[in-house]
């Protein structure tokens, strides 16, 4: 008996190869797919109705087809049964024609091929069941890929129900960001102006932004009572001492008097009375002798009373304490806030929070030379409605401070950032 086989890359065209080089004389013992993925057919020639070793052992892979379409689909139901079925047949079979070289062996002609309708069967027949589990991973798969699929649609509906903004408008976002302003304000700036895309644009955004930031500068701010708050170091004794010393050059040293109520730290109220010293200017100190109110009815006739209050983490417990002295003073007296520019966004608004319970009547923006953004403060002071009465961007006295414009703020704001930004790049890129 003798074995061949035949690959082709599909069942239709191994089972054509079979029909072409044989004939129908062939008996297909096996079929198998090949790692290569290839189909393989077994058959055999001169078949005596035995056997090899290795196709007994491969019994649940052997197929056969039948010399009718109706065996043929019965060879699809279960093909190595149907097979094995007909092996024994054959060797019960008596040989008809003696004469005939294959008469003692039964013959298993090759089905013709009619149509084209033949071949899906016949590849069906001798195709390799397929494994569970790779239906089991297909099923996953295609789990895992429709709700892929709906994410992708949630955002998609997500991003059409939002609206977008355009180029021009996000440009002015990011420089307004490059500010320090906060996205609050950055907001309500871009919803109230209209940007036509055009190169005055951003000067209208900054006018515009100017016209937020509440500002209170006149004549009257330099009179009366006013009494500087705020944590410590944040410039509070040196901004009394800058408008001390530009009230004497302007008036003379007849009319002011600097007042403190800082006896919490040692010789804390020592540097107040080295500009009282220098400006030949009373100083009073209140301390648990004495009252606030005492010492400003005194002094009530003066054009200019400048008290300075200690410095205290709004966190500290003795703040209360400086907070109800401030409350029981006179209405008269002025509560103006020091902020330092320094400072975080988030800072500067606690420090708000805290002291607005003794109705704060403005502030001071301290230490812009020493910021390397001014947007934080602007934010704050819009945010909180607080009106911004000074600046000081400096140590010198009298000379770093001046009542605060709303404009010249925009602007110092804008040149900051730009020189900032020149040296972090320098410093980025050791340029």
């Amino acid at each position: 008996m003798q074995i061949r086989r035949f690959r082709a890359p599909d069942m239709r065209q191994a089972i054509r190869k079979v029909r072409d080089a044989v004939g129908p004389d062939a008996v297909i013992l096996s079929n198998q797919r090949l790692p290569t993925g290839e189909i393989e057919i077994v058959i055999a020639l001169d078949y005596d109705g035995s056997l090899p070793s290795s196709m007994v052992q491969k019994k649940p892979s052997t197929s056969t087809y039948r010399p009718s379409k109706e065996r043929r689909k019965e060879a699809y139901q279960d093909p190595s049964a149907e097979y094995f079925e007909r092996i024994e047949r054959a060797k019960q079979q008596t040989p008809t024609d003696t004469n005939s070289p294959r008469a003692s062996s039964p013959s298993f002609d090759m089905p013709p091929i009619e149509n084209d309708e033949d071949e899906p069967m016949l590849e069906e027949a001798l195709s390799l069941k397929q494994n569970k589990g790779s239906d089991n991973q297909l099923h996953a798969m295609e789990q895992e890929l429709h709700r892929v699929k709906e994410m992708l649609e949630q955002q998609r509906q997500q991003s059409a129900t939002q609206p977008k903004e355009n180029s021009v408008e996000a440009k002015a976002r990011e420089k307004l960001k490059r500010l320090g302003l906060s996205d609050l304000v950055t907001s309500r700036l871009l919803d109230d102006i209209d940007l036509k895309g055009r190169e005055d644009d951003w000067n209208r955004l900054l006018a515009h932004l100017a016209d937020y930031i509440p500002v209170r500068s006149n004549s009257t701010e330099l009179k009366g009572c006013i009494a500087f708050m705020g944590p410590t170091g944040v410039g509070k004794t040196t901004s009394i001492g800058k408008i001390a010393a530009q009230h004497v050059l302007k008036y003379g040293s007849d009319s002011i008097v600097l007042v403190t109520t800082d006896t919490y730290r040692i010789a804390a109220h020592e540097q107040l009375r080295t500009f009282g010293r220098i400006l030949n200017i009373p100083v009073e100190v209140v301390n648990e002798y004495s009252d606030l109110n005492e010492v400003l009815a005194k002094y009530a006739h003066y054009s200019l009373v400048l008290v300075d209050t200690a410095g205290m983490n709004p966190r500290d417990s003795n703040l209360e304490r400086q907070l109800l002295m401030i409350k029981r003073a006179r209405s008269s007296l002025k509560k103006l806030l020091v902020l330092p520019c320094t400072s975080q966004r988030q800072v500067l608004k606690s420090v708000v929070d805290v002291y607005s319970q003794v109705q704060l009547d403005g502030c001071v923006l301290s230490k812009l030379d020493e910021s390397a953004s001014l947007g934080e403060a602007i934010s704050v002071v819009i945010e909180e409605g607080l009106p911004v009465v000074y600046i000081a961007d400096g140590q010198r006295i009298p000379d770093d401070i001046e009542p605060a414009r709303a404009h010249n703020l925009i602007s110092r704001a804008v040149y900051t950032a730009e020189h900032y930004s020149q040296i972090y790049g320098s410093l980025r890129y050791g340029s």
